[in-house]
């Protein structure tokens, strides 16, 4: 899918990622034009786009070591409390470089004093692979920013979106809302080309909605929740990057 209209920006090059099974999907805006595709690895989306504006990432960036660091998902959560449970408890790093369940709890239950959820075991693997990546690459530490689509729909809405993004009706109010950013596909279309990526109609549009937000991002028009958020033991900022009111 390429050569859709944007009318965010103009110039430059902006990236959304969204984790998907097997891979990552990426929205890439560039000199005004959107196309999505989808790669096996952080690595192989860098080879392919090693320069860009802005990359903003749904996946948690910056973790805990300590009970004293803080991640900005309490606060995230208080900001679209009807949708709170989309924003999954982020394992501590001593978890995440656990190889089973059992360890990544214990771990866990040590470092944060809390057991984990299966939906925040279920993103450990993609979890590690960037914050692998940025051991690997530390030039692009704080430089791929974390992100939440559904903070950033509501923002782009003006109010929280309710409806589940996995349901038709879901969908299809978030295509609305984007269509006022970007030239967006039409759902059968949407649902067409998700099919032939074998990724989900969500992960489609949860990427496209942060290359929006990248986009705004670079013209000053987005903030961070916490406004002054702090570093984890490896200098990464526990952040989100969301569009402004």
């Amino acid at each position: 899918m390429d050569n859709r209209r944007v009318l965010v920006s103009e110039e430059g090059r902006y990236i959304g990622a969204d984790g998907c099974k097997n891979g990552w999907i990426v929205a890439v805006i560039e000199f005004g034009r959107l196309k999505i595709e989808k790669y096996g690895s952080m690595t192989q989306i860098i080879e392919s786009y090693p320069t860009f504006n802005q990359f903003l990432i749904d996946m948690a960036i910056g973790l805990q070591e300590s009970a004293n660091d803080i991640r900005p998902d309490t606060a995230a959560r208080k900001m679209i409390k009807p949708r709170s449970s989309t924003i999954f408890p982020v394992p501590s790093r001593q978890a995440v470089y656990k190889d089973n369940e059992t360890d990544q709890r214990k771990a866990n239950i040590s470092i944060l004093g809390k057991s984990l959820a299966k939906q925040s075991m279920a993103i450990i693997p993609k979890i590690r692979e960037l914050d692998m990546f940025f051991d690997k690459h530390p030039e692009y530490k704080n430089v791929i920013c974390e992100s939440h689509p559904e903070l950033c729909f509501a923002r782009l809405n003006n109010q929280v979106v309710t409806s589940k993004k996995k349901d038709i009706v879901g969908i299809n109010e978030r295509i609305q809302i984007l269509s006022k950013y970007i030239d967006i596909e039409s759902l059968k279309d949407i649902r067409n080309f998700a099919k032939t990526i074998h990724c989900n109609p969500d992960d489609v549009i949860d990427a496209v909605c942060l290359a929006v937000t990248a986009s705004m991002k670079n013209k000053g028009h987005c903030e961070t929740v916490p406004d002054k958020p702090c570093k984890d033991a490896r200098g990464l900022f526990m952040q989100m990057v969301i569009p402004k009111i």
